[in-house]
């Protein structure tokens, strides 16, 4: 490995270099190097210069009138007479992050493990004609973000929407597009067709008026009516049998009691419009209460899907579900498992790489069908024999959005926010160097 050295006045076009650093590298009769800067690529002409360390290379700073190297510390390696230094990463942050990337602080908390340019960006700032972006990079001395114009970046994490023009300039290394969930109906079609995972999701089938209904309510005695698209406890009906009865509640706690067939034929017109799944209700561990489980997973340096962490979600008492706003409380996944469960360490443990097994199959199942991703959440729940049921995969799930809420809530987020820099460096091409 080699120190980058930047010089604000060495020519452009130039690079320093010691003969003895040449010779190791079998480029004695090679005049000129090829510099990549992200996706820049850039002829430097050898210049020997034997005052300096062989352990160093001296590059220019400015490269063109539009792109100068931002001094923080990269990492570099050679391919022949191919010169690569970074990692260059960018990333694409929701836009009121990107107003005020303070906030952000804690994503670049591994930064010593990344090294190279980081810099944030929105698609506006993309030059397509040019091949440059106008943003913010990551000063790890002063923890600032600096402006500055950047070449396209060998990788870019995605944590807001972006249009397919902007995905198809930028090029293949850009993951978590489209930045959207898998819907639940395709999540179900997925699930269903794999031997394995088929026996991890509760049974669903789509909603075909109130025959539909009433098969699922005889078959499970309380089930879920979710719209396939929406998120956050949105359009969600939970119906359940109460004797003779049929009880409806709706997100905001709202309850119905309805006695016979026709008034609930009569509401389900009212309140079930377009696409709906009917799902079978896995019970909580607790009667009165939600206890829903999600777990994080992220590709590292090696590119390979990892369990990150997990936590719980804890509705309050009578809500059908246990979104933000209809919650108790949040806590750690392991501390749920000990407290709810009964289960000791060495169970937890072992409850633990058995739901990293089955996430990590469903996530790959996505992955294939929807596009190249480098981090997701699975929501499930596990019922009293301990059975684990899959529920979603998210790849737009709340990470800094968390940061204004609660302590509970904002307890994760040290173990999953800076993760994802260490997949761009691996895209950019430094996993092994």
């Amino acid at each position: 490995m080699y120190n980058i050295k930047l010089d604000t006045t060495l020519d452009s076009n130039l690079i320093l270099i010691n003969e003895n650093t040449l010779k190791k590298l079998n480029m004695l009769s090679t005049d000129s190097i090829m510099l990549h800067f992200g996706q820049m690529v850039k002829e430097l002409i050898i210049q020997i210069d034997n005052k300096i360390p062989e352990i160093d290379i001296v590059i220019p700073k400015i490269l063109t009138p539009q792109i100068t190297i931002p001094d923080v510390p990269y990492d570099c390696y050679f391919n022949e007479n191919q010169l690569i230094i970074g990692p260059v990463i960018g990333f694409i942050p929701l836009k009121v992050f990107y107003s005020n990337p303070q906030k952000m602080l804690l994503r670049f908390s591994n930064y010593n493990k990344i090294n190279g340019l980081i810099f944030i960006f929105r698609p506006n700032d993309i030059d397509h004609q040019n091949k440059t972006i106008t943003g913010y990079y990551f000063e790890p001395k002063s923890k600032e973000f600096i402006q500055a114009t950047f070449p396209y970046p060998k990788a870019v994490y995605c944590r807001s929407k972006v249009s397919k023009k902007v995905y198809n300039k930028l090029g293949g290394n850009l993951f978590n597009f489209p930045y959207t969930n898998c819907s639940k109906k395709l999540f179900r079609n997925l699930m269903e067709k794999d031997p394995l995972l088929k026996n991890y999701i509760p049974e669903t089938i789509d909603y075909s008026g109130l025959k539909s209904v009433l098969n699922m309510l005889k078959n499970h005695g309380s089930i879920y009516l979710k719209p396939p698209r929406l998120s956050q406890g949105r359009g969600i009906f939970r119906l359940k049998l109460d004797n003779d009865d049929y009880v409806l509640n709706n997100h905001s706690f709202r309850e119905l009691k309805l006695t016979t067939k026709k008034e609930l034929s009569k509401i389900l017109k009212k309140k079930i419009h377009g696409d709906y799944l009917v799902q079978q209700e896995i019970l909580s561990i607790q009667e009165d209460r939600k206890i829903d489980f999600r777990a994080y997973f992220h590709k590292g340096t090696d590119k390979q899907w990892k369990f990150t962490a997990f936590e719980t979600k804890v509705g309050k008492e009578g809500s059908v579900i246990s979104n933000f706003k209809n919650r108790d409380t949040m806590m750690s996944g392991y501390e749920a498992l000990q407290e709810f469960y009964d289960l000791n360490s060495k169970e937890s443990d072992e409850k633990i790489k058995e739901l990293s097994r089955i996430c990590i199959e469903a996530i790959r199942l996505v992955e294939n069908k929807i596009g190249l991703l480098g981090e997701t959440a699975v929501d499930f729940i596990i019922d009293k024999d301990l059975k684990i049921w899959l529920l979603e995969v998210q790849v737009n799930f709340a990470a800094d959005k968390k940061l204004t809420r609660s302590k509970s809530e904002k307890a994760i987020l040290p173990l999953i926010l800076p993760v994802s820099f260490l997949y761009a460096k691996a895209l950019a091409g430094f996993e092994d160097k």
